[in-house]
């Protein structure tokens, strides 16, 4: 007699449906957008991260608070797991942006339209409830996992990425993660690196009465920005990538000099350098070195030294992220999506830099970048599409207890 092959049954979405409304959802990601947690903040993001801990206590999630910086904590939840099940992380940040000047009120979040609008309300503060309520919804479905599932809520994304450089030298570890960054509900499995480049330029000051006896450096900066542009720039769209966006770069900002009538003497250029796995930084910063041997062969007087902006980072890297698109997270991903939105989703590249990168490859934690709908992050007019915050909840969901078991 054969041994008949045992399935573990798989637990129906509307069970975690029902757990959780959506008006709950919606209701957190609004309470997280009332509490301001920028830069600006003196505490920074500690009253919101002390507001998700209680509420996820309250729930009956264990739930704690572990200090990155002084008031800086990251919130680590989990549900743990009966034993022999792969481990999940779902991780967001707690900071934004400041409001800067917005032309909405940045912290009294309102629905109108779909939308739900606020700072923070689509970076990331809604991925981050969809998670938190995933955990809420699972919970409360008594959906036992095999494999632990964490939520970790980061400080620090929006700027040197502190609160995940913590998880990935401090724990928790997991065998795989997903970031809630937004999306569209596409699934991203790869983005490209981060580096801050500043190109030094030393002239010769003189008066502007008698500019022939100086040397400019805002005029060598000028020169430097056109031959980046039209050369450099154009050779790294064209070099595009396998796994994801094509390399390119911005000028962000340009300042030198200190009066009309003074011949600049000094003139820094900052760059914005997206780089892909099949480049390397050696590589990035020569490429930008040529470009100085060019324009000191045709300008003896030229000089210009390259400095690394590394302001925006910790201690670790901007890496890229990959992510295969065959590996199990982003078939799981895919599959739940799948059943959710009715229809395949697209497996696409984010097109900005996200903590996923310091998981992937200094914590070895394979991760992806998912999450809702939305417009204006960073900008005057931020807002979610409410309906989409279910969609991520119910995804979330349908993965972990995929990989969990």
């Amino acid at each position: 007699m054969s041994a008949k092959k045992t399935e573990t049954p798989k637990v129906p979405l509307d069970k975690i449906r029902k757990a959780v409304t959506k008006a709950e959802v919606e209701g957190l990601v609004r309470s997280l957008v009332k509490i301001p947690s920028h830069s600006q903040v003196p505490t920074r993001e500690k009253e919101v991260a002390e507001f998700l801990k209680e509420f996820l206590e309250d729930e009956g999630i264990d739930a704690r608070l572990r200090q990155v910086e002084k008031d800086r904590p990251n919130v680590i939840a989990a549900l743990k797991g009966s034993g022999g099940g792969k481990s999940l992380m779902l991780n967001g940040h707690t900071d934004t942006v400041p409001p800067y000047e917005m032309d909405i009120p940045p912290f009294t979040p309102k629905v109108q339209g779909g939308k739900l609008f606020g700072r923070g309300s689509l970076d990331m503060k809604s991925g981050l409830a969809s998670m938190a309520m995933t955990l809420v919804a699972l919970d409360r479905a008594k959906v036992r996992l095999r494999g632990d599932l964490y939520l970790a809520a980061v400080v620090g994304e929006e700027e040197r990425s502190e609160g995940t450089e913590d998880i990935v030298l401090n724990g928790p570890k997991a065998d795989m993660a997903i970031v809630g960054e937004p999306t569209d509900l596409e699934i991203q499995p790869s983005h490209r690196g981060l580096e801050w480049l500043e190109a030094h330029f030393y002239g010769k000051a003189a008066h502007g009465g008698q500019a022939d006896k100086g040397v400019n450096a805002i005029s060598m900066a000028s020169r430097f920005v056109n031959l980046l542009e039209s050369d450099l720039l154009t050779r790294l769209r064209a070099k595009g990538s396998p796994t994801m966006l094509p390399p390119t770069l911005n000028v962000g900002v340009i300042s030198g000099g200190q009066q009309p009538s003074s011949v600049a003497d000094h003139c820094v250029v900052k760059i914005d350098r997206r780089w892909t796995p099949e480049e390397d930084l050696q590589t990035v910063f020569k490429e930008i070195y040529d470009l100085f041997d060019a324009l000191k062969k045709s300008d003896p007087t030229f000089k210009a030294e390259l400095k690394r902006d590394t302001t925006g980072m910790k201690t670790m890297t901007h890496v890229p992220n990959f992510v295969p698109s065959d590996h199990r997270l982003v078939r799981s991903l895919s599959d739940s999506a799948a059943r959710v939105l009715g229809g395949q989703p697209k497996v696409t590249s984010f097109w900005g830099w996200t903590d996923a990168a310091l998981m992937t490859h200094f914590g070895k934690m394979p991760t992806v970048v998912f999450g809702p709908g939305g417009k204006g992050a960073h900008s005057r007019v931020e807002y979610v599409l409410t309906g989409d915050l279910e969609k991520c909840l119910l995804v979330y969901a349908g993965t972990a207890m995929d990989i969990c078991g």
